[in-house]
């Protein structure tokens, strides 16, 4: 361990100021005690910390682990009394609760499993004296074990169960009633439905409950379900479905699977769906019985089907001395004591094929209902359901069963975040509605504030022994090293989505490798595949309580290798970004690019991104997005800049402007505080633009002079050339025309200097409406000629498209439409291509000018209000009104003066707010029209 992870395990966000000192000499003492037991060399010392190196069997706990081994493999064998002598050999170990007097948070959650598993092997060692019939002997200490563990309810059923067998029937319900009292009192809920079954049997004396040496020879039908629970919502279609998969052949021996396997991730709500599905089914259609057992698969010790064999033929009537020991032997017994009866057998929470396999009938008499968390694919018989999570009807439905219908209509704004914070998953919502209930007191807002704070969400959702944090962990903790450390990884970033490609590079595997490998978390119920992409790139979702569950087993890694991963990660985006900006402006043109270092994805992702790189940004915005806030939040300022500002395009053609802000926001924040100069200049810079696009000029000034400053100070060429070329447009846009054709003019030199000729074809682009504002035609052409010729030899489609709209205005202005059209419907072919919507709209609108003058006012009309359209969806005011305006010129002409005069109504008060030259020229008509 390094010695900061040494210091976040003992103490936490607040350790003293002596720390590492008081680290020296704890080990100095811990070394002597080792010492003293001859190991004084396994506490080792290394540049980074600290090695603890053990050999097998030096800790009590692999003792107590390889006991426990023992312990089962002699159950599964009946060697009932070598099993007791190995569980209390395991149990007697203990000396307290683990790691006891340790003020450590993640010590505590440690020991909270360590507790755990004492407990479950205390009630495994008890099941197997009660079979011997110890009930007496096991009295005093099962009263002392639920005194200690009063919500435990195994325990609390052993404590009943021993008594009814001692002939302390009386006592044994008081016991159920006290533990009923404790459950209400403390979490708001009745007990389990094995308990309240346990305590009916006790009630009735069912002869099932005699210990299995004494119980009478006669075999009643088996019903093993367990009760249903009252907090079962929602899957109507799916219980159908499951239904006609289940019920009896038809009469006419059509061939069909009578075996289904529903599976999902924990919590999700199969075991409650099985028993629901089952229940509706059994006496109808099951009339020999139902066989009914919990495999534990999602655990560490699943139970080996030879057990469950055993307890099958048992409940049919075999006697235990003719059950035999091996495992094929007791399947083949079960295929034929179950062959020609029509039964259900429900196997609960299975692990995999070969725990499910031994236990499947031989013929299409039965019908088997497994659960587990896979898809059990390895088995043709089963057909595999996926369950997923709760709709929010559904979700919501299911905690108004626990805090009824009145507290639901009181805050239905606090249940719908609720809700939205739990995902839909079924264990989490019985949680948190248990514990609304258990406290009526309190507001459904106060539980969503709490849930607010990732930190803590996972602390909020434990009730007794149910715990969300648990269950993910059950899955997590089965996954090979590899598998767990990319998956970890992999959360840092709060993606909506995940490209299988990043698994690639966080893991320095082929593309395909790292495929599998999240194929594999997937087919662990960690990781959600969606729908498959015609680009073959497959995508992955992590459930969000999952990935705050991830994203703690992160905290392992330490910051350097997170800082590595978000390096990595950011530096294969900006790699993409690289090739997409290439791509739309023909090079590293009109753009500060940082030096975070780039790693090249697979060439399949490269085509994609080249194939249509607006779209390919705008796909993938929310991931980048994310990247730029984890930068930020690992403090890599450098990678955080260099991908705000590579995402401009995007944000300027789609009109993303909360996101350009947001993004730029948190970049100028982290450069800011690691003195990162070039970087705050760059982001300042795109800023400048951003408020210069929203016509905030008076805002945009200072952001672009400081960066003029910094990028002069740094003699970085293109900064320089950019912040000048964008200090000149808000002079431009103030209509300050000669101080803006001198900055335009050194913006012009200096991007020729730098090798953008890109950047110098935008400013000439801009030049020529400065005189075509003034009249000089001829020059504007001149200007806008050269720069098209530029474009087409860069290969900036982008910048070419700009260019051809104002040339198809400036043809239009001297006379000559058809030319014009030509123009435009050139950069309507590129804008389409591109899918720059923004783009598309000023091309419209050229488009009905052009067909106005021509006089073909059906086609103006279409053209105006398909601008018209576009301009209303990405909110520029501005565009709106030079559109409406363009369209009520057209009503004019189509002599339709009511809707023309609403149109220039509203157009010309915003032009002239903006002083746009069309404003005057729809005045005039307006004037006319009034």
């Amino acid at each position: 361990m390094s010695i900061d992870d040494i210091i976040d395990v003992v103490w936490g966000e607040d350790p003293p100021a002596t720390v590492r000192s008081q680290i020296q000499i704890c080990v100095s003492a811990a070394r002597r005690a080792l010492a003293d037991v001859g190991m004084g060399d396994t506490l080792r010392t290394h540049p980074f910390g600290y090695s603890l190196v053990l050999t097998p069997g030096q800790r009590d706990l692999d003792d107590f682990a390889r006991l426990v081994a023992e312990a089962r493999t002699a159950w599964d064998a009946r060697h009932f009394e070598l099993a007791v002598r190995s569980y209390r050999g395991a149990l007697n170990l203990w000396r307290g609760p683990a790691l006891s007097g340790l003020d450590s948070e993640v010590l505590h959650r440690k020991a909270v499993a360590l507790n755990e598993e004492r407990l479950t092997v205390l009630e495994e060692c008890i099941d197997v004296e009660l079979i011997r019939g110890r009930e007496r002997k096991l009295l005093p200490e099962l009263v002392k074990h639920v005194s200690e563990n009063p919500l435990r309810e195994k325990l609390r059923g052993q404590l009943m169960l021993a008594l009814h067998r001692a002939g302390r029937r009386t006592d044994a319900l008081q016991v159920y009633r006290e533990g009923r009292d404790r459950m209400v009192d403390d979490l708001g809920l009745e007990p389990s439905d094995e308990l309240r079954r346990l305590e009916r049997g006790i009630l009735n004396d069912a002869p099932e409950l005699a210990p299995a040496y004494t119980q009478p020879a006669g075999v009643s039908v088996p019903r093993q379900l367990p009760p249903l629970t009252d907090h079962f919502v929602g899957r109507e279609e799916l219980t159908r479905s499951l239904g006609a998969l289940l019920d009896r052949p038809s009469p006419t021996g059509h061939h069909r699977t009578r075996a289904v396997n529903v599976y999902g991730q924990g919590g999700v709500g199969k075991t409650s769906l099985a028993l629901h599905v089952a229940s509706r089914l059994a006496h109808e259609h099951f009339v020999d019985g139902q066989l009914y057992y919990d495999l534990h698969g999602s655990g560490p010790s699943a139970v080996p089907p030879s057990r469950v064999l055993d307890h099958f033929l048992r409940t049919l009537g075999v006697p235990p001395a003719d059950i035999p020991e091996g495992m094929d032997e007791r399947a083949s017994m079960f295929r034929s004591h179950v062959a020609g009866r029509d039964m259900l057998l429900v196997l609960d929470d299975a692990a995999d094929e070969a725990q499910i396999q031994p236990l499947l009938p031989g013929g299409r008499d039965c019908a088997v209902l497994v659960t587990s968390r896979k898809s059990q694919t390895g088995i043709p018989a089963l057909d595999n359901v996926r369950l997923d999570t709760l709709t929010p009807p559904e979700a919501i439905e299911l905690i108004g069963r626990s805090v009824g219908e009145k507290r639901l209509r009181a805050e239905p704004a606090a249940v719908a975040e609720v809700v939205r914070h739990l995902d839909g998953l079924p264990l989490a919502l019985s949680i948190a509605g248990a514990r609304l209930a258990a406290a009526p007191h309190r507001s459904v807002s106060s539980m969503a504030h709490r849930f607010r704070d990732e930190g803590r969400r996972l602390d909020e959702l434990i009730r007794g022994d149910q715990a969300v944090r648990a269950t993910i962990a059950s899955t997590y903790d089965g996954l090979r090293p590899e598998l767990q450390g990319l998956l970890s990884r992999l959360s840092l970033f709060a993606m909506e989505t995940i490209p299988g490609w990043m698994a690639a590079v966080v893991t320095g595997r082929g593309t395909e490798e790292a495929h599998d490998l999240l194929d594999e978390a997937a087919a662990a119920q960690l990781l959600t595949p969606l729908e498959a992409e015609p680009n073959d790139i497959p995508r992955y979702r992590f459930p969000h309580l999952i990935r705050i569950f991830l994203r703690e087993a992160g905290g392992r890694l330490t910051v350097a290798e997170r800082q590595e991963v978000v390096r990595r990660i950011a530096g294969a985006w900006l790699a993409l970004l690289d090739r997409a900006h290439r791509r739309l402006h023909g090079g590293d043109f009109a753009l500060v690019r940082g030096d975070s270092p780039r790693w090249e994805p697979s060439e399949s992702v490269v085509c994609d991104v080249l194939k249509d790189p607006l779209r390919w940004m705008d796909t993938e915005r929310s991931g980048l997005l994310a990247v730029v806030d984890t930068a930020k939040e690992y403090g890599l300022d450098e990678a955080c800049w260099d991908l705000a500002v590579s995402l401009v395009t995007l944000f300027e053609v789609r009109q993303h402007h909360d996101d350009w802000r947001r993004s730029h926001e948190a970049a100028l924040d982290v450069v800011l505080e690691n003195g990162n100069v070039r970087g705050e200049a760059a982001t300042r810079c795109s800023l400048g633009s951003l408020y210069l696009s929203q016509r905030h000029t008076e805002r945009a000034l200072p952001f672009l002079e400081k960066s003029l400053a910094l990028f002069e100070e740094l003699c970085d060429a293109e900064g320089v050339a950019l912040a000048t070329r964008n200090i000149a447009l808000c002079r431009h846009a103030q209509g300050l025309l000669d101080t803006a054709l001198l900055d335009y003019a050194r913006a012009a030199d200096l991007f020729r200097d730098a090798g953008d000729p890109v950047g110098q074809a935008h400013v000439w682009c801009n030049v020529a409406q400065i005189h075509v504002a003034r009249g000089d035609l001829g020059l504007a052409e001149q200007q806008l000629t050269a720069a098209l010729e530029t474009c087409r030899k860069a290969g900036s489609s982008r910048v070419a498209s700009q260019v051809l709209v104002r040339l198809g205005e400036l043809r239009l202005g001297a006379g000559r439409p058809e030319v014009a059209l030509t123009h435009f419907r050139e950069a309507l072919s590129i804008v389409r291509i591109q899918a720059d919507e923004v783009g598309e709209g000023h091309v419209q609108r050229g488009l009905g000018a052009a067909h106005l003058v021509r006089d073909d006012l059906a086609e103006s009309a279409r053209c105006f209000r398909k601008a018209l359209s576009i301009a209303d969806d990405t909110g520029s005011p501005l565009e709106v009104a030079r559109t409406r305006g363009g369209l009520g010129e057209v009503y004019v002409a189509q002599r339709r003066f009511e809707e023309a005069k609403v149109l220039l109504e509203q157009a010309v008060p915003v032009l002239r707010q903006h002083r746009d030259a069309a404003g005057a020229r729809f005045l005039e008509l307006l004037e006319r029209l009034s």
